[in-house]
C-alpha cells in the first residue's frame, strides 16, 4: 500500500471544475424528475413580456387605438405636455388659455385624442 499524501495531482483549478461538473449534474438529476410549471397566462400581475408569446402576439393584435392611447399617456399631465408641444404655444400662455378650457380639454382626454388631433380641436377655440 502506498502512502497517502494530500496531493491528489489535480490542479486546483481542475478540483473546482470537476466540483461544478458534480453541482450541475446533481441539479439536473434533480430538476429532471420535477413537475414542469405551467406556462403563464393572461394574468393581470404578470408583465405581458412573461406571457408566452402566442399570447402576447393576439394581445397586440387586438389591441384597441384606446388601450394604445391609455398605455401611452398614462398620466393626464403626459399627455397635456404632448398637446402643448404640438400647439407650439408658450408654456404659460398655453397655461393661460387651458384654464378657460378645462372641461374641453378633460374631454378631448377621457375621449383619447391624440395630442395632434387635440392640438387641433384647441385651435377652434382660439389656442395658437
Amino acid at each position: 500500500m502506498g502512502k497517502k499524501s494530500a496531493h491528489s495531482g489535480e490542479s486546483p483549478k481542475e478540483r473546482s471544475i470537476n466540483k461544478m461538473d458534480k453541482f450541475i449534474a446533481r441539479n439536473e438529476r434533480r430538476n429532471k424528475h420535477k413537475e414542469l410549471l405551467p406556462a403563464r397566462r393572461k394574468d393581470p400581475n404578470i408583465p405581458i413580456n412573461l406571457w408566452p408569446l402566442k399570447d402576447q402576439l393576439e394581445y397586440y393584435a387586438n389591441r384597441t387605438p384606446e388601450d394604445k392611447f391609455q398605455e401611452k399617456y398614462v398620466r393626464y399631465s403626459d399627455w397635456l405636455t404632448e398637446v402643448q408641444q404640438a400647439t407650439g404655444v408658450y408654456p404659460s400662455t398655453f397655461i393661460d388659455y387651458i384654464g378657460k378650457l378645462d372641461d374641453v380639454i378633460k374631454g378631448l382626454y377621457d375621449t383619447c385624442v391624440c395630442p395632434k388631433a387635440a392640438a387641433r380641436a384647441l385651435e377652434k377655440h382660439g389656442v395658437y
